[in-house]
């Protein structure tokens, strides 16, 4: 597999410019561009990645419903759990799965079943970071921030890793070279996100792009000719090129949107909007539009890498279901409107042939609590599911949900960083450089980086993506890390043949901590587990064989605070 090697080295800036296009608000950020061809798959540098943000916690448990302990789920969530039968039970996502990893999708996700039928959709369940921080705003900005939970940046991993990569905006951009801002965001806001690391603020944003564009057009009597040699006249120039090329961006995306096309039909207003019973202000799909425009800037040759989009309302306190009709409600329709327009949008790139370019991956700040409340919903809590859906993904399940192993909180334990996912997508997928993603702080979460994106599609190289046999007929290649470990534990595994074994954790006496069933695949395996509530102190993981009782390996591992 060929790895991508980037420009080193190349420095700094950027922007986010609002303007309205197809009735919705956009943001743009951007730098100077240099595209190097990539001989790669007859690919070049057109790899695109859409983020879907689940604004407000999504409550992963009645998105993906834990099969094997359904009925520990049922206990916890009566009032609003899915049923396991009947016309309205859940969708059993893919039966060969692991009984840890067997999930059932909420009926009104059938959408997201035909493509995961297809090979398009990767789940990594039970993402987060240590110490989940449970304020919406807070949670939010750590997860744009790409930080832990008591660090505070000022930048965001996107705009970071766009900023090494690409030279200083505005000057002499857009360019012949790169005319089409590097990432665009659908909304009046601009997130941390796209925010670089130095120097001020590459956010720009304005609830009424009328009066932003009066701003534009009136700057009023020319720009300054005499700035001071100082930090201030730089920014102050930095400020007047921005606005100055503003115009230039908006109509270069319109130019994108009118050369393009939609070859799908989108959820809309009158088109498949939501057909259960809920709230009748979410009957609309709030998502379809946004996805629409993006595949019609895509069908118009834009560049741009990187999109954000938005779907609100996952903050499902009260309301989240129907009372004694569980499977109606706020939350199915906006499961709804997730599964259909992400169905919409990867049929629409498709039949245009740009398919193989696109990734895109959803995110909320926080999941919810595994038990719910008597007012029909549930409250702020800690790990939840990601979706990366495309046809470059590596389709299946990593990781699980344990209900019956809750942290001291009485929530779900994570068993995957949040930036171990964003780093798997920008090296293997964007193919970025150790540089890109040290800057992007993702170094220490992608070594190895998780089995995400398809051996065949993906741009890094990682030893996950070898499946040549071992050398030896025993899985006695078995390596954990990091080691010692504070809150998630990987444990890689090497196995001649597809084999069912058993995983059980025991400490220094000999007690049983954790056992868990695991279907390995021929070839290289990544597994993870969640250590956080255990004490400190040093324990053994050990593997056998299921067909015939034999011990394979044990590893021991130590667990910090």
């Amino acid at each position: 597999m060929k790895r991508r090697k980037f420009i080193k080295n190349i420095a700094k800036t950027g922007a986010v410019t609002p303007f309205l296009l197809n009735g919705l608000p956009m943001q743009a950020f951007s730098n100077k561009g240099i595209f190097k061809e990539l001989e790669w798959g007859g690919l070049n540098d057109d790899r695109k990645l859409i983020l879907i943000q689940l604004h407000g916690g999504n409550d992963g448990l009645n998105m993906l419903v834990p099969v094997q302990q359904y009925g520990l789920y049922n206990s916890l969530r009566e009032n609003i759990a899915i049923p396991d039968s009947g016309s309205r039970g859940y969708i059993p996502l893919d039966t060969t799965l692991t009984a840890s990893q067997q999930v059932g999708l909420h009926p009104d996700m059938a959408a997201l079943k035909d493509l995961y039928d297809d090979g398009k959709v990767s789940i990594v369940q039970s993402v987060g970071y240590e110490n989940v921080n449970k304020s919406h705003f807070r949670g939010r900005d750590i997860w744009f921030m790409g930080g832990d939970y008591d660090e505070y940046k000022d930048s965001g991993w996107m705009g970071r890793y766009l900023d090494h990569l690409y030279p200083g905006y505005p000057a002499q951009y857009p360019s012949v070279d790169m005319p089409d801002p590097l990432g665009l965001e659908i909304g009046t806001a601009v997130s941390l996100g796209f925010h670089r690391a130095s120097g001020i603020p590459v956010a720009l944003a304005n609830n009424d792009p009328a009066n932003f564009n009066d701003l534009i057009s009136n700057i009023g009597g020319g720009s300054p000719t005499n700035l001071p040699a100082n930090n201030y006249g730089n920014e102050l120039q930095h400020i007047i090129d921005l606005y100055q090329n503003a115009n230039d961006y908006a109509a270069q995306l319109e130019a994108r949107y009118n050369a393009g096309t939609n070859n799908a039909v989108y959820p809309t207003t009158g088109v498949l909007e939501y057909p259960g019973q809920t709230d009748p202000n979410i009957v609309v799909n709030p998502l379809g539009w946004q996805l629409q425009t993006v595949a019609r800037l895509i069908n118009g040759g834009c560049k741009t890498r990187i999109y954000l989009v938005r779907l609100n309302g996952f903050d499902t306190h009260n309301a989240q279901a129907i009372e004694n009709n569980t499977t109606y409600g706020y939350h199915a329709a906006l499961l709804y409107h997730l599964s259909t327009a992400i169905k919409a949008f990867m049929d629409d790139l498709a039949i245009s042939g740009k398919d193989e370019e696109v990734l895109a991956c959803t995110f909320s700040e926080f999941g919810r609590r595994p038990y719910s409340n008597a007012s029909l919903g549930t409250d702020h809590g800690t790990a939840a599911p990601m979706l990366v859906v495309g046809k470059g993904v590596e389709p299946g399940v990593i990781g699980n949900v344990d209900l019956t192993d809750l942290d001291d909180t009485n929530n779900l334990n994570i068993q995957t960083d949040y930036r171990e996912v964003f780093g798997a997508i920008l090296c293997d997928w964007m193919g970025a450089d150790p540089d890109a993603m040290d800057i992007a702080d993702f170094t220490d979460f992608v070594d190895p980086a998780l089995p995400i994106i398809h051996p065949d599609y993906a741009l890094g190289d990682h030893e996950y993506i070898n499946t040549e046999d071992p050398d030896t007929e025993d899985i006695a290649n078995i390596n954990i890390y990091p080691n010692p470990a504070r809150s998630i534990l990987r444990y890689k595994v090497q196995s001649p043949k597809n084999i069912s074994a058993e995983l059980t954790i025991f400490n220094p006496g000999g007690q049983l901590i954790h056992k868990d069933d695991l279907q390995l695949m021929k070839g290289n395996n990544t597994f993870s587990f969640g250590v956080g509530r255990l004490a400190s102190g040093t324990y053994f993981l050990q593997l056998s064989d299921k067909e015939n009782g034999k011990r394979v390996g044990v590893r021991q591992f130590i667990k910090v605070e």
